[in-house]
């Protein structure tokens, strides 16, 4: 009986079904700047009441078939005022004249994983970064980028080490004992931000005292993302931040949304930046006039005389000679774009060499990035993006210690009539650990540390996600979409410590050489079904949104260590230590 039922029901269907087709007509036109009069790219044009969408190109024409009879545009540009126009029944043509939206006011913001409204209708604030203001200056990383970009926004570096190491904090800390962090979203899906530490913590001591948290200024895995590849940023905090994505948004919420492909010819972009990095502060040193004046700061034994002596009234730069490397860097990034009204693409690809100021480190990136998205009939829109980046790099030894190995708390101590670098007629690649001398002011000498400390993260990373936007009614006064977003983000990083036996500072634990050797692996996966109604009364005095959805989420983060000491000379491997 049921099954008779549905099949009456189909056919009832099918009886109903109109066979007269909607008469259409060919509309163009140009949008364009009212200050400079050029044509505005990727405005979207959209026939009011219908699903009818257009897109300009890049001289701002664009081209759209419209129901016979009178027609109404609505016509949208990021950073612009919208624009509606009439087009009287049987015009061809519909210049549009847009406006720069200064204040942003007009500006279509994200409120939660599927919905919007615009930034002067919202309840609470809401800061968005564009593409623009984020490549204006090259950057190291992502989080660099967003510096002095984000009201409110505490963007600090725990060091200058290359490949990230940055704190974002979102108007100030919400918590005492918990992490401070705000949560990452990613084209829809919530990515990890974990920060693993890399072991050198075994030799610098930092969190030794009851010091709760690690120092060993470890990465930021947002990092990985390449800026030129993001068309926005917003962020979220308050209660909108809490009602979507729960506790874990307590300190805010970073939306980003990648680039995707606009309907045209291809589009191709490369971008070549070359340049070298400089010291942005010194330490400094101060300088001594006189044997009494140095034996006055240090302690008056024949150390101190016979040093000051032999520098003969000279200073010595080491601290220049330690930061002073200027070795090329590079970045490359190339992207295409194009599509159809039916299937859209966008591509890029990038190649980062970031030469560090000291000795043995820098940062490599390679990154490669696929979004499609692809129409079923005038219901149903797919989107599939994909990421994978590999980095690796080299970090040297910075921030806190209370062991006496890192240069930021050697230097100060060390007086500049003291000389720590190796003998200049030896080549780099044949000095030895002994070549360099003793620092009778410190426990270590920073220029043998960095010369021989092998401080090395390798990371491969790969995200993926896929939305389903389906409109299920489409009405002037009514509309109903069902939208699903799934998605993986997961991350492997290796990270490889050696502190060699030869340097001045290890046997003072009794224990000379020491290796710390970290793996782990995080895999989040998201689930998000989404469900929202719209409506506009006839008056269309207001807009109302109802929204309803399901979310599901996995996260799973495996670490190992193995610290290892009493290293034997030449040796990286744990088994040729005494103490594992």
């Amino acid at each position: 009986m049921p099954q008779r039922w549905w099949g009456v029901s189909f056919a009832l269907a099918l009886t109903v079904t109109p066979s007269v087709s909607a008469q259409v007509r060919q509309v163009t036109g140009r949008v364009t700047n009212a200050e400079t009069g050029q044509g505005v790219p990727e405005a979207t044009v959209a026939v009011t009441g219908t699903r009818i969408v257009a897109q300009t190109g890049t001289d701002g024409r664009y081209s759209m078939n419209v129901p016979d009879g009178p027609a109404a545009l609505v016509i949208r540009a990021i950073g612009f005022k919208r624009q509606e126009a009439n087009v009287p029944s049987g015009s061809p043509t519909a210049n549009v004249v847009l406006e720069p939206d200064i204040f942003k006011l007009e500006e279509v913001v994200v409120t939660g994983q599927s919905t919007g409204i615009e930034r002067q209708n919202l309840p609470n604030a809401v800061a968005t970064v564009g593409a623009d203001e984020l490549t204006r200056a090259p950057t190291g990383t992502l989080e660099s980028a967003l510096q002095g970009k984000i009201p409110g926004a505490l963007i600090q570096s725990n060091s200058g080490a290359p490949g990230g190491g940055i704190q974002v904090n979102l108007r100030g800390v919400s918590t005492i004992n918990a992490g401070a962090e705000p949560l990452f979203v990613v084209d829809g899906i919530v990515v990890s931000n974990e920060q693993i530490p890399n072991g050198a913590d075994a030799i610098t001591g930092a969190q030794s005292g009851g010091n709760p948290r690690n120092q060993d200024n470890p990465t930021n895995r947002i990092a990985d993302l390449n800026p030129e590849d993001i068309e926005r940023i917003e962020v979220l905090k308050g209660g909108s931040a809490a009602a979507i994505y729960g506790s874990k948004a307590t300190n805010g919420v970073i939306i980003v949304t990648t680039k995707r492909g606009v309907e045209g010819r291809p589009q191709f972009s490369i971008t070549q930046r070359l340049g070298t990095f400089w010291r942005a502060n010194t330490l400094g040193s101060r300088d001594f006039g006189s044997l009494a004046e140095a034996q006055a700061a240090f302690n008056p034994d024949s150390t101190v005389e016979r040093l000051f002596n032999a520098a003969g009234g000279g200073v010595f730069e080491n601290e220049a000679a330690l930061f002073g490397r200027n070795d090329l860097s590079y970045e490359t990034n190339a992207s295409v774009s194009g599509g159809t009204a039916q299937t859209r693409y966008y591509i890029s690809g990038l190649l980062k060499n970031d030469e560090g100021i000291a000795t043995n480190t820098g940062y490599k990136k390679q990154s490669f990035r696929v979004n499609v998205d692809q129409s079923l009939g005038d219901w149903i829109l797919l989107s599939a993006n994909s990421n994978v980046t590999h980095s690796r790099s080299r970090r040297g030894l910075s921030n806190n210690d209370n062991a006496g190995t890192s240069p930021f708390l050697v230097l100060p101590f060390t007086p500049n009539f003291v000389d720590l670098s190796a003998d200049p007629s030896i080549a780099e690649d044949s000095l030895i650990a002994s070549d360099f001398p003793l620092n009778p002011f410190e426990r270590s000498n920073p220029l043998q540390t960095f010369q021989f400390l092998k401080n090395e993260e390798d990371t491969w990373r790969a995200i993926g996600t896929v939305t389903a936007r389906a409109t299920l009614v489409s009405r002037p006064r009514h509309t109903w979409q069902l939208i699903t977003i799934g998605g993986a983000d997961y991350f492997e990083q290796d990270n490889d410590f050696v502190s060699p036996p030869e340097l001045e500072y290890e046997p003072n634990d009794g224990q000379p050489g020491t290796v710390v050797l970290s793996k782990a692996s995080n895999l989040n996966l998201n689930l998000a079904v989404n469900s929202n109604y719209t409506y506009v009364p006839t008056s269309e005095s207001f807009q109302s949104t109802l929204s309803a959805g399901v979310q599901y989420e996995d996260r799973q983060l495996d670490a190992t260590r193995i610290l290892a000491r009493t290293l034997l000379s030449g040796q990286e491997n744990p088994d040729q230590a005494t103490s594992v």
